[in-house]
């Protein structure tokens, strides 16, 4: 069997889709893994590398500390169990300045790179409209409009050049069931109506470590929501990035903030408060104390 390798930039809905294919039969998976590493931890538990996420999640020891001699090791694993490997890559940190990369990113496939020259690979990408991949990427940390929308169309253009296959997040909302039929048939895997149980699996990091906060996880179901509220300003400023649109054009995006819906503003302002509320709730109380005079 060859090895699955799901390509999925941060903020594209990868999570959610890991839990999916990870409910289907005979499936193991690794999230948000990298040749360059990672320091993911749920709690004490190690789950940087290959090597620890096949132990602490399917008690599976492997002998081997690299990357692709994990990988492989799995694989043959994988193969005389009758089980399909699939790897999410950690394709953030092979595009964007990150401890792991020395702050020098290689702007390459990282995991395809090393994966490709030993072992016989089925590639996909998940995509998302990268005016919302930055809109939701802008609420947990601070990259400069400019440079994100830069190194992301060079993330676009390796998918491009290698004629990697994509799958599209907003079709995955508004039909969940025909995009993991798609998927199911393009890689090989076992369709099975058990990804209906995708809640109950946890094998995964992303938005459950990193942002428990997140509207899609809020509401519970894979649902469509609607484009973030931004002033103004940050709107002309979207619209005016020529990366952006070069990279939504390659991926047969439109290219303008106000093309799809809009959330209101109130709710991105109750958004905000519960964030804040969530983070800072010891901050919030005594705020809340001095309003009302009290010590």
């Amino acid at each position: 069997m060859p090895i699955i390798v799901k390509i999925c930039f941060a903020r594209s809905g990868g999570t959610v889709l890991n839990q999916y294919l990870g409910s289907l039969p005979n499936v193991i998976m690794m999230s948000e893994v990298n040749p360059l590493g990672g320091n993911w931890r749920k709690g004490k538990m190690a789950l940087g590398t290959i090597k620890d996420q096949a132990k602490n999640w399917y008690q599976i020891d492997l002998k081997s500390d690299g990357f692709a001699e994990s990988a492989l090791e799995l694989e043959k694993i994988c193969r005389r169990s009758g089980h399909h490997l699939i790897i999410r890559d950690w394709t953030f940190g092979s595009f964007f300045p990150a401890k792991e990369n020395d702050f020098n990113p290689p702007n390459s496939l990282s995991s395809l790179d090393v994966l490709e020259a030993k072992r016989d690979i089925i590639a996909f990408c998940f995509v998302r409209n990268v005016i919302d991949v930055w809109l939701s990427l802008r609420v947990l940390t601070h990259i400069e409009i400019e440079t994100f929308f830069a190194q992301y169309l060079k993330y676009v253009q390796a998918i491009r050049e290698r004629n990697i296959q994509i799958f599209k997040y907003e079709d995955f909302v508004k039909n969940p069931e025909g995009t993991v039929r798609d998927i199911c048939a393009y890689t090989g895997l076992e369709y099975s109506d058990s990804w209906k149980n995708y809640m109950s699996y946890s094998k995964v990091i992303g938005d459950t470590v990193f942002d428990p906060h997140s509207r899609g996880r809020k509401t519970g179901v894979v649902s469509h929501l609607s484009r973030r509220h931004v002033p103004k300003k940050e709107a002309h400023r979207i619209n005016q990035c020529r990366k952006m649109i070069k990279a939504n054009e390659l991926l047969g995006y439109t290219t303008s903030y106000y093309n799809v819906e809009q959330e209101s503003v109130l709710s991105a302002i109750s958004e905000k408060c519960n964030r804040f509320a969530c983070r800072y709730p010891r901050k919030l109380f005594h705020r809340f104390k001095r309003l009302l005079g009290q010590k």
